[in-house]
């Protein structure tokens, strides 16, 4: 019932913001497998990429899974496990539930003229929840958030890598 060209150019627009939130889901999920990889071949790097792509990649290890996966590892290793990370584990946590909506959930024109998007999805029940640009926004500043912790994990991976590494030149 609604005008196919205006549809056509809603859908575009919701193509892109759907593109923005999987890209950066994407890029999050990314730098959480080099985390987890990082923390368990602290010695064994080469071995590292294998991991990777037999493991972490594979359908069965879902985004939600490898969050687990690094809740738990960061309670384990030093130094991070002394730390609290609990905004940054609720930030992911929220981040994922809104990559699947965008990945899983059906789109749903609505308005006079298609202008309302709406996504459908399921969890525990039927929901239906309308897409706007200020929805967009708040979940990239949320992958901001979430990307910047992240990060300082990584880099603190890095350096105590790179003393650890000296230390073993030092020793030879």
């Amino acid at each position: 019932d609604l005008p196919l060209g205006r549809v056509y150019q809603i859908d575009e627009i919701f193509q892109q913001w759907r593109g923005h939130i999987i890209n950066h889901s994407l890029f999050i999920e990314e730098r959480i497998d080099v985390i987890i990889s990082k923390l368990l071949f602290k010695k064994d790097m080469e071995n590292i990429p294998l991991f990777r792509s037999i493991v972490l990649s594979r359908e069965f290890f879902s985004f939600m899974n490898k969050w687990k996966v690094l809740k738990d590892l960061l309670k384990i290793f030093e130094p991070f496990k002394d730390r609290d990370y609990s905004e940054l584990f609720s930030n992911l946590h929220k981040l994922i539930e809104e990559r699947d909506k965008f990945a899983h959930g059906q789109v749903i024109y609505s308005g006079d003229t298609g202008e309302d998007i709406y996504l459908e999805y399921f969890k525990e029940t039927l929901k239906k929840e309308e897409i706007t640009e200020e929805n967009v926004n708040n979940f990239l500043d949320l992958s901001s958030k979430c990307r910047e912790e992240l990060d300082k994990i990584f880099f603190e991976i890095q350096e105590i890598q790179k003393k650890e590494n000296e230390r073993m030149e030092r020793k030879l």
